[in-house]
């Protein structure tokens, strides 16, 4: 499977940047590579995306 990929917009300097959604889990603290800011992800929303993608192309 290919990882989804899940664009981010520091809150701070507003520049973009990438990550692999099954990396982002609740608590997962991320440094943004520009400005050096770091912003927690809050909820499972990104690794459930995973998850369900999963499941869907097992059931392919």
């Amino acid at each position: 499977m290919a990882d989804i990929m899940i664009t981010i917009t520091c809150p701070v300097c507003e520049k973009k940047f990438e990550k692999k959604a099954r990396e982002l889990a609740d608590g997962t603290i991320l440094k943004c590579p520009i400005c050096g800011e770091q912003t927690t992800i809050k909820g499972t929303m990104f690794t459930d995306l995973v998850k369900n993608n999963e499941k869907a192309e097992k059931h392919a």
